[in-house]
């Protein structure tokens, strides 16, 4: 296993795709935490409100807008990761040198997890350096944001894992990155309002991205925003929602025929 493990590391880091998904995410996260404090604490000055509630404004803000992109850059670092071993025909080759398919697709699923894990980690950092650099005296460092990074880490990692499997059912890269792309961003809200329209609203929020909503924001003691799925619903729903997407994946892929 350590074998396999070695050879998936080496092989995702002497291609370019990696670092160019992980860009992105960071140039965003990077920018949305540095402006949004100094706007927010403009409006505070002209309004006279409470600098505290425009600390908190800002965090969630910049925060949300820069976890959202690596949750989803996560998924299609999963996606092409996996996907280009049956575009290229190049896990065929894998699959014959190595003693069986499983532990070929375990190995890579967990360099794929890794390497969402990965992304948040550096993501968070540099929001977080930021928020301190630019936020000056009045922005502290809470447990609230320790558990929402946290959880974001965690949904991360999920998301890298629910990008693999979709590429292990579609046997596409492209297809997939397309599909997670439109259910990210449009699918699942509209799904959602179907559901809602039909009188079974209930079922779309253990949805995957309204899963990770509330895995994130109500992850701190203390969160309970009603309209996202509560703690522990939230976090089971999406490990549910990976734990499936894996398993068919895994499962058509031994089957699968890659001549």
């Amino acid at each position: 296993m350590t074998t396999l493990l070695t050879a998936e590391f080496r092989k995702v880091t002497t291609l370019r795709f990696w670092w160019m998904l992980g860009l992105a995410p960071l140039i965003v996260g990077m920018f949305s935490s540095a402006i949004t404090l100094p706007v927010m604490r403009a409006f505070t000055d002209a309004f006279e409100a409470d600098p505290n509630e425009a600390n908190l404004a800002a965090t969630l803000f910049g925060l949300a807008v820069a976890v959202a992109l690596v949750v989803l850059f996560a998924a299609l670092f999963g996606a092409v990761n996996v996907g280009t071993e049956f575009r290229y025909k190049t896990l065929t080759t894998t699959f014959l040198t190595a003693r069986g398919r499983d532990g070929v697709i375990g190995a890579k699923l967990a360099v794929t997890a890794a390497f969402g894990f990965f992304y948040c980690l550096v993501v968070e950092v540099v929001s977080v350096a930021l928020l301190l650099t630019f936020g000056g005296d009045t922005f502290e460092l809470r447990g609230s944001l320790f558990a929402m990074l946290g959880a974001a880490l965690i949904c991360a990692t999920l998301w890298a894992l629910i990008g693999g499997g979709v590429s292990m059912l579609t046997g596409s890269s492209v297809g997939s990155c397309i599909a997670l792309v439109v259910w990210y961003t449009l699918g699942e809200m509209i799904l959602r309002s179907i559901l809602s329209g039909i009188g079974i609203g209930s079922v779309g929020s253990i949805l995957p991205v309204s899963a990770t909503l509330g895995t994130v924001a109500n992850a701190a003691a203390g969160n309970e925003i009603d309209w996202l799925t509560l703690w522990p619903t939230a976090p089971l729903a999406l490990l549910v929602w990976t734990a499936v997407v894996v398993a068919g994946g895994w499962a058509l892929t031994r089957q699968r025929d890659i001549t």
